[in-house]
């Protein structure tokens, strides 16, 4: 889960441009969650309250737009949580605050939804600014709280030591514990698979970058041939060249960067590079020839913009997923509790170090599961038109054959389906 803030003073112009997008329609459904300390009709009327506020002070910020990037799709609940764990650690309950969601959102890396929080910068009863002072650090110390509260996955960040030390101060101890081992006191913090700049210049061409990664991610994951590559490739108008180092392999749209391989797989350089040579050599020896005279020709916005039903499949895709990391989410919170707080876990009855020992293999072997069978929905949209059991039994037989000196005396995949199986729990798989 990552977050940036940004400030703004005021400007109409700003303030209708961020009111456009926060209700912008396109790829995504736009919903306005909650306001808290505002009585208008219209967000941008709440703008101007927050901008009006700045009178009554010193204060030159009208408010802070904190946009939060969670790794899964949050729920209602969770997102909930998020918002009151930022607005607790900016001390602004007394302040205007307004909470979009974008969701259905192209899959890029993270989950298909995310949240705008616009928090004003004064507050309407006190009349007192926020204290923004080092809130970059702050905010990323409530992402890895939230991290562990409802990913189960840490998140490298360039504030990793005064991170950890307000955990401690705040008495989050097994945080810290489990940030240091999770990622170490010096984290490495890889460079992100498309920056600010490129969002804008794509946006700015017309030009899916979301979706155009996420669909190759997944197609280089799958088992696609050349062919079928050099075709979405051609599809999209984007050719492959030549990248800065020896082993980089650059895509752009005619002279719009849209990506770099490896950084769009979050994978090694060299390893992307090795493994394209073996897979797309024709395209890669093409390289000289493709840039720039022999690029492919500039693709229509037909072939740029994905289909209703392409859509649909997607979006459908997206759910069934995001059903599959649900479970996957909540059993990696229940085993970094037992691991990180043992006493605190759960159940009522307290449990002997051997219970919790062996709850902790099982609810890591089902997590592999579940990770496998994500891969599988990435890989194959056939799966899609299967049933559940049917993955989660591909999934742990992939597992099963890939350390075959577990004995699998019970099968794990009733953990991760417990929700649904109290209910109505399927032959051959109950405990």
């Amino acid at each position: 889960m990552i977050t940036r803030a940004f400030p703004y003073r005021g400007s109409l112009t700003d303030a209708r441009r961020l009111d456009a997008h926060l209700w912008k329609e396109k790829d995504q459904r736009p919903e306005l969650v909650e306001m808290r300390n505002l009585c208008v009709r219209q967000t941008i009327d709440g703008m101007q309250v927050m901008a009006a506020l700045t009178a009554a002070s010193r204060a030159e910020i009208a408010f802070w737009h904190v946009y939060v990037s969670p790794r899964k799709t949050l729920t209602a609940d969770e997102a909930a949580k998020v918002v009151d764990l930022v607005v607790t650690e900016l001390k602004a309950h007394d302040h205007p605050l307004i909470v979009f969601a974008h969701n259905d959102k192209p899959r890029a890396g993270g989950g298909a939804n995310h949240l705008h929080l616009l928090i004003g910068h004064v507050s309407p009863i006190t009349f007192r600014a926020l204290d923004m002072r080092h809130h970059a650090p702050r905010l990323h110390k409530v992402m890895a709280l939230a991290a562990y509260l409802i990913e189960g996955q840490a998140v490298p960040s360039r504030w990793q030591k005064s991170i950890v030390r307000a955990l401690r101060a705040d008495g989050y101890d097994h945080v810290a514990d489990w940030l240091i081992d999770e990622l170490g006191v010096a984290p490495v913090i890889n460079a992100p698979r498309m920056t600010d700049s490129m969002r804008r210049s794509a946006q700015a061409a017309g030009f899916p970058l979301t979706g155009f990664q996420s669909e190759l991610e997944r197609l280089w994951k799958s088992p696609a041939t050349e062919s079928e590559i050099a075709w979405f490739l051609v599809r999209n108008g984007v050719a492959l060249r030549r990248g800065n180092a020896a082993s980089g392999i650059a895509l752009y749209h005619e002279k719009l960067f849209v990506g770099s391989l490896h950084r769009i797989l979050r994978q090694d350089a060299s390893t992307v590079h090795q493994e394209a040579q073996r897979r797309i050599p024709r395209l890669l020896d093409a390289d000289e020839s493709i840039a720039p005279n022999a690029a492919p020709s500039r693709a229509s916005p037909e072939h740029l913009k994905p289909s209703d039903a392409e859509r649909r499949a997607r979006l459908d895709l997206q759910k069934r997923i995001d059903a599959v990391e649900g479970e996957l989410a909540s059993l990696k919170t229940e085993r970094l509790s037992l691991i990180y707080q043992p006493g605190h876990a759960g159940s009522r009855e307290r449990k002997s170090r051997d219970e919790i020992a062996t709850r902790i293999r099982r609810l890591a072997r089902a997590e592999s599961i579940l990770e496998r069978a994500i891969s599988l929905l990435w890989q194959d949209a056939g799966w899609m038109a299967r049933s559940e059991l049917e993955l989660m039994q591909a999934a742990e037989k992939i597992v099963t054959s890939a350390a075959e000196d577990i004995p699998p005396n019970r099968s794990e995949v009733e953990i991760t389906q417990r929700g649904e199986a109290e209910q109505a729990r399927a032959p051959g798989w109950s405990p």
